[in-house]
């Protein structure tokens, strides 16, 4: 089928979405049936990769700007969770490092709750500074001592105390590692010795959190797990790894004593499979769980499907590719059939919300690219461009933010802002000149949709045409332009 037919397909896919919000699906208890936006999350992009990257507005500062507007757009298009990594300092010739609260406490304690996001804290490798060698995460497996504890193990749960008795209920979940039976630092540093952390030594590690820090954040999920479906070593094997912590000596040590498991969640990364596979493997995954006993539901904390944007170009607006109309509809189809047919799943978190690094496989995995022409992340956190994929995410999540949807009359309606009640609509400023300048309603028709971006440019489609502005032609005859809405 030609690009232009399927990406008319997509449109009509995100449509098709808005009703199938209005029919009744299967939730469990753990979604929040309230809040459709409680089961939509993101990966975003760490507040500590944005410290002083904006020295002249935000000298010693995270970028404010930049991360406002992301999480902005983040909640715009309907996720009502991100998930971030905390960091240590890498900077401390001895122990474990420290965590720089300039660099997350703006993040977690104002802006997301400002936008209505919960955050999903990832406790990963890197919350102990590696500069300190006996720190580095292949220590993890040092053997343990008759407790079952090892040095760096205690460190860790140390560490993740200190980082949840700051923030508290501003955390709504925190994530026990990050892929622990298939982690790719750990396989790095054992020089591909090792790849995953001891079973043993995890479930130590999760009851020692569960039973020093639950008790005093009983509102704060704790989410085990995050298992990496990883196609190099087989179907199951993360299965495996998940039946050795479960038969680990301090897991079933708590079950017998509380009656219960040491986690409110699993985490489960089922990347490279197709949306039917994923759905069997996240059925092999609850098995599992009932084989043991363990009701907790279950996270999808990590699934994507990479997508290359077009070329830049300086024309305006382009075609999407290939690839981008496959992970459009990869996305429709999974978030789909896990809200509807596996309701155990109480999350997914989509990878991710913007294309990351140059030349690798992690370069395209966005629905966004926060980026210029050359490559660089701008300033501001104006998505260049939104891929397909992100307005079908925000049919399924958020549909009342889509330019389709109709608004209501505007308070400032008048000479210079027209709401048209046909299609529930505004026309204003710049296209509202041009519309009545060049033939109004018998030439354009109603408008459809309101101003919308995308590349960059605001355009706005009617019945019988698409608007675009171009303020680098601000004042002239050119400022508003039509698009070439058959070819597009």
């Amino acid at each position: 089928m030609a690009l232009a037919g399927r990406y008319q397909r997509l449109l009509l896919v995100a449509l098709l979405s808005l009703t199938l919000l209005g029919q009744p699906s299967l939730v469990s208890a753990a979604r929040d049936p309230a809040n459709p936006r409680d089961f939509f999350g993101i990966v975003g992009r760490d507040p500590w990769y944005e410290y002083n990257t904006d020295p002249e507005r935000h000298p010693l500062d995270v970028n404010r700007t930049f991360l406002e507007g992301m999480m902005a757009d983040i909640a715009a298009m309907g996720a009502g969770w991100v998930r971030i990594e905390f960091h240590a300092e890498y900077d401390q010739p001895e122990g474990p490092g420290w965590i720089d609260p300039v660099k997350h406490d703006w993040y977690i304690q104002e802006l997301a709750p400002r936008y209505g996001v919960k955050v999903l804290a990832v406790m990963g490798s890197g919350i102990l500074a590696d500069l300190d060698q006996t720190y580095r995460f292949r220590h993890i497996n040092d053997r343990p001592g008759a407790d079952g504890r090892n040095r760096y193990s205690r460190a860790f749960v140390q560490r993740v105390k200190e980082i949840v008795d700051r923030y508290g209920d501003r955390l709504g979940a925190i994530e026990i590692l990050n892929e622990p039976n298939a982690n790719q630092i750990l396989h790095w540093e054992t020089l591909g010795q090792e790849k995953a952390v001891n079973p043993e030594i995890y479930g130590r590690i999760a009851v020692d959190l569960y039973e020093t820090v639950k008790p005093a954040h009983p509102s704060v999920q704790f989410v085990a797990g995050s298992l990496l479906h990883d196609r190099e070593s087989g179907q199951t094997d993360h299965l495996d790894w998940l039946r050795a912590v479960y038969e680990s000596t301090a897991v079933r040590d708590y079950v017998q004593r509380t009656g219960r498991y040491p986690w409110d969640g699993i985490s489960i990364h089922p990347y490279n499979l197709p949306p039917e596979e994923t759905l069997a493997d996240l059925r092999r995954l609850r098995a599992l769980q009932t084989e043991f006993g363990d009701t907790s539901g279950v996270w999808v904390t990590e699934i994507g499907y990479p997508a290359a944007p077009p070329e830049w170009s300086v024309s305006g607006i382009m075609d999407p590719t290939q690839q981008e109309i496959q992970q459009a509809e990869f996305l429709r189809e999974v978030y789909t059939k896990l809200r509807d047919e596996t309701p155990f799943v109480d999350r997914v978190f989509w990878f991710k919300y913007e294309d990351f690094g140059d030349g690798h496989d992690y370069a395209n995995w966005g629905l966004v690219r926060l980026r210029d022409s050359a490559f660089r992340y701008g300033r501001e956190a104006t998505p260049w461009p939104r891929k397909p994929a992100y307005m079908v995410y925000q049919s399924l999540a958020r549909p009342e933010m889509l330019p389709t949807a109709p608004v209501p009359p505007p308070p400032d309606a008048g000479s210079d802002v027209w709401y048209f009640p046909e299609t529930g609509h505004t026309l204003r400023g710049p296209f509202l000149r041009y519309w009545l300048d060049h033939g109004g309603l018998a030439l354009f028709g109603y408008p459809k949709t309101e101003v919308f971006f995308v590349a960059g440019r605001a355009v706005q489609y009617f019945e019988r045409a698409r608007f675009e502005y171009w303020p680098e032609f601000r004042g002239t005859p050119y400022e508003v332009q039509l698009g070439l809405l058959g070819w597009y």
